[in-house]
């Protein structure tokens, strides 16, 4: 490992209280390290006190949203529409890139050389890229780019067979995207294959990869935490050889790079597996506070 950093500032980088440890490791030191080309957060989710954040928003929201469920006027609707996009927008400004969170995200990833890009996925939901590489940049912009296109596809003819999420998403049903995708964040391309196949063809990622976990936890067979490198990622199965791997060569290096960080990495890759456990139970109870507002 030739890339190195300051001890002093790796020190107040890991007590900066601004920024989730796991993100700290995942979202800005690993790719700082070039052990992945990208990555990329949530925001304000990935925050600390996010939720916090989010409650905010539809406090504000909310009268808004029981007077826009009153209007029966087609062009008053479309106009009180329009007008809850906007103060969802001001919302997100004064309430999440105001904050010295938001604040202490960039200046970190100044500090450490990172580049950033930023974007709306929905009017109080942005994601952040994190990257050395400015042809990371170019591959961002030609995914964001084509992810618009599908947006546009999927709103003049919706599918109502995929579910809403298909008109949320549609790039989630896009196997080329998926793939791309896939690349960008660092992920085997086993995997990305498996996700791709699975969300094309209608099957529940986050419940198919539980199961493969649970059914190894059942019959008391090895789980393998190097196999979950990052949050938010599924492996094509819990001993894929690929994505163990990585993890091992991602842990070896942080350990190399720094003890204490390697030490931080190897709860995260547990936290990681656990989280997997968990996830069918996180997005039923998330879609039962969508449908609940």
């Amino acid at each position: 490992m030739h890339i190195t950093l300051d001890q002093d500032k790796l020190n107040k980088f890991i007590k900066e209280e601004n920024i989730l440890q796991r993100v700290k490791i995942e979202s800005y030191l690993i790719p700082f390290l070039n052990l992945r080309p990208a990555s990329q957060i949530t925001i304000p989710a990935e925050f600390p006190k996010g939720a916090k954040m989010g409650q905010t928003i539809d406090e504000k929201a909310r009268p808004f949203m029981l007077k826009l469920q009153s209007i029966k006027d087609t062009r008053k609707k479309v106009e009180a529409i329009k007008a809850l996009k906007k103060l969802l927008n001001q919302s997100f400004e004064e309430v999440v890139e105001a904050s010295e969170i938001y604040k202490e995200h960039h200046n970190w990833a100044e500090n450490l050389g990172l580049k950033t890009n930023q974007y709306q996925v929905r009017p109080t939901v942005h994601e952040i890229y994190y990257y050395m590489k400015s042809s990371v940049r170019r591959e961002l912009r030609k995914l964001m780019n084509q992810r618009e296109k599908l947006r546009q596809k999927a709103r003049k003819n919706p599918k109502p067979e995929l579910g809403g999420i298909y008109l949320a998403y549609p790039e989630e049903f896009d196997e080329k995207w998926i793939l791309n995708m896939g690349k960008l964040l660092g992920y085997p391309e086993c995997c990305s294959k498996r996700y791709a196949k699975d969300r094309v063809s209608g099957i529940n990622v986050e419940k198919r990869a539980a199961n493969q976990l649970n059914q190894k936890i059942t019959k008391e067979e090895q789980v393998e935490p190097y196999a979950y490198p990052f949050s938010y990622f599924f492996p094509c199965e819990p001993l894929c050889e690929n994505a163990i791997k990585m993890g091992e060569n991602i842990y070896s290096e942080l350990i190399d790079f720094d003890p204490i960080i390697g030490s931080i990495y190897g709860e995260i890759l547990r936290d990681n597996l656990n989280m997997v456990l968990k996830q069918p139970e996180i997005i039923q109870r998330y879609i039962k506070q969508i449908k609940s507002k």
